[in-house]
């Protein structure tokens, strides 16, 4: 068993690690599981403005409390404070929606002036779509106020003459907040009328992603068949794509047994790996036992090993020894090594012991991608106390990755304590490589500084260091 500390990372350190298995740079990190999903969702639904669901996101996560001495909540949650004020926005508009307009600076906190402007939009714009777009655009400062009231309205006017809202968006806005506003209106009419809503969008001949994204999450919603229907019959290649995409993720998320029935033709073709990583991320949350067996009945070939790599992460994230066992149990080798890659990762970043103990205990030929992926997850998520450990231990081929790990990292910060770390790997090959690679990186940061190092260390550099920076220094160098 390798040595390691005693002890592991505290529980809400808790990191998705991903793309760092093939140990080719530092492991990207998406936040916590939790903000990983609520991004995801963020991803997914870019213009339910009227949505309570996305609501909820906004909210909870950059939420202010207001002056407790003008508003006093009900609940000290961040959902229902948010809902509240909206409530009163809502209400002051239904008696005069003007009067509630200057009772918008009663707030101290910009994201409860936008809670009291929701509510008052989620009503004037009901009644009066045209005089509430108005003013926002010609009354409210650019910026997030005006972009979701303008989202709010459109919506609401979508709903009841949606011809009348997509042509005024056309006509009175542009850039970023038209594109907005378009989806905010196809939102809205695929609530109504999905059939019309996506004759329109085709007959507009307009072939933007967010839109065709926006109106197919919304039917599928309400209708999995008739989205389904419509997703087949588009033609542009790109449109097609990305609807079933959107198609897969929300039928996985209403029934994944269905979804991957619907989708088993696409996922069996050498370019299926999109829907089957996609499946694969929402049935793994909601049952990863289920989604191995799917996984491991599909076609060999990239979409099996994309979907395995998509629920090894989403599996170790949620349960880590079932995933180390589920691991256990491929009989496909390769898969099996990608698989170890991904749990070495993620389990990287929530107990770095714990991971390094299991990898180390498998054969070398399928862990070593997944102890590149754990030192790099350790390097990232705790690069103290990597470090801590790294100068306790002497120089050794088995601490080499370790070492690389936390330089990568410490290249952004701190390009010479890389160099230090470079110099520390225990074969000449490995120094050299890591040396020139940190000096290139270090010239392009600060070139003044890596020539004042260079100076100041030639004489201590071995021969063939010496020789790989002299030939470095060759090379034109476009600062960064």
């Amino acid at each position: 068993m390798f040595p390691f500390r005693n002890g592991s990372l505290p529980a809400n350190a808790l990191l998705i690690a991903i793309g760092a298995a093939a140990g080719a740079g530092v492991t990207v990190l998406v936040g916590p599981l939790v903000q990983h999903r609520q991004a995801k969702y963020a991803l997914e639904h870019p213009s339910a403005r009227d949505d309570d669901r996305s609501r909820s996101l906004t909210t909870s996560n950059n939420y202010s409390p207001p002056d407790a001495t003008r508003h006093q909540a009900e609940n000290d949650d961040a959902r229902d404070r948010a809902a509240t004020i909206r409530d009163a926005g809502a209400a002051s508009a239904r008696e005069d929606p003007a009067q509630a307009l200057s009772l918008v600076g009663n707030y101290d906190s910009e994201q409860d002036k936008l809670e009291f402007l929701r509510g008052i939009y989620s009503v004037w714009a009901s009644v009066d779509p045209v005089a509430a777009l108005d003013y926002a655009k010609s009354s409210m400062p650019a910026g997030l106020a005006r972009s979701e009231t303008i989202g709010i309205a459109v919506n609401k006017w979508a709903s009841v003459d949606a011809r009348a809202a997509w042509l005024w968006t056309e006509a009175s806005l542009s850039g970023p907040l038209k594109e907005q506003a378009l989806n905010d209106v196809i939102i809205g009419w695929t609530r109504k009328s999905p059939s019309e809503a996506a004759q329109w969008l085709v007959s507009s001949g307009s072939n933007s992603q967010p839109l065709v994204g926006a109106l197919t999450r919304t039917w599928a919603e309400q209708d999995l068949a008739g989205a389904a229907a419509w997703t087949s019959s588009l033609e542009n290649t790109e449109s097609a794509k990305t609807a079933n995409l959107i198609l897969a993720s929300e039928w996985a998320n209403q029934d994944p047994v269905a979804a991957a029935d619907h989708f088993k033709d696409v996922v069996a073709q050498p370019d299926g790996g999109a829907i089957a990583t996609t499946i694969a991320d929402v049935w793994g949350t909601l049952d990863p036992a289920a989604t191995s067996e799917w996984v491991e009945k599909l076609p060999a070939g990239p979409a099996k090993n994309e979907a395995a790599a998509t629920l090894a992460i989403v599996w170790a994230a949620s349960d880590i020894q079932a995933a180390v066992v589920w691991s256990g149990k491929l009989g496909d080798q390769d898969m099996r090594r990608q698989v170890i890659g991904h749990i070495g990762s993620t389990w990287g970043a929530i107990e770095p012991d714990g991971a390094l103990n299991w990898l180390y205990s498998l054969p070398a030929d399928i862990s070593k991608d997944g102890i590149s992926g754990a030192f790099n997850s350790w390097a990232a998520t705790d690069a103290e106390g990597l470090r801590q450990w790294v100068d306790a231990s002497p120089p050794a081929p088995e601490m080499d990755q370790a070492r690389m790990s936390l330089a990568d990292v410490l290249s952004s910060s701190d390009v010479g304590a890389s160099m230090d770390l470079a110099f520390q790997l225990s074969s000449e090959k490995g120094r050299d490589d890591a040396a020139v690679r940190y000096f290139r990186h270090w010239r392009k940061t600060d070139d003044e500084t890596a020539q004042a190092w260079l100076i100041q260390n030639w004489s201590t550099l071995a021969p063939s260091t010496r020789t790989r920076i002299a030939r470095e220094q060759q090379r034109t160098v476009v600062a960064r």
